[in-house]
């Protein structure tokens, strides 16, 4: 009898077991970031400054802003410039993307770099936008990257 069960309803199970993967699917795929919300991600910007990793393209960016004080990288370059990104490997380290899905893989070449700390923004960019947090335009964001020239002191000698 459980056999003729078995096969009868085969499509029924192999429906559950599909079923079963697609939700445990996200814990499976999330990368070697913990995954923090934006409150969570907030606090530690405030209390351990923590800094924001933003490895989105240059397209993404124009399209939808940075981050205040955000340091962007691109997830290629992550590798090489990791060591750029913090002062010390104990500095904890939050990473974002558009929506949260590309930053795990980015987490795990940070903590491969030898950071302790990395983070996860759940959500990415677009929860920071939702939870009403301040997004800067694409121009504020290049003109705050770009080198700031100082103007040259004026020579006490040549003004006379």
């Amino acid at each position: 009898m459980s056999q003729e069960f078995l096969i009868q309803n085969s499509w029924l199970i192999a429906l559950a077991v599909g079923s079963g993967l697609m939700l445990i699917w996200p814990s499976l795929t999330k990368g070697g970031g913990t995954r923090v919300t934006v409150p969570q991600a907030t606090l530690l910007i405030n209390q351990k400054k923590a800094v924001l990793v933003d490895i989105r393209d240059d397209d993404l960016v124009k399209n939808s802003g940075v981050v205040p004080n955000s340091k962007r990288m691109a997830i290629k370059d992550l590798k090489e410039k990791a060591a750029t990104l913090a002062k010390t490997k104990e500095t904890p380290l939050i990473v974002l993307c558009q929506t949260g899905a590309r930053a795990g893989a980015a987490a795990t070449v940070l903590k491969a770099a030898g950071y302790t700390d990395v983070f996860v923004l759940d959500g990415g960019l677009n929860a920071w936008k939702e939870a009403g947090l301040p997004v800067k335009k694409a121009q504020d964001a290049v003109a705050d990257t770009a080198p700031k020239v100082k103007a040259p002191k004026a020579n006490k000698q040549a003004a006379k």
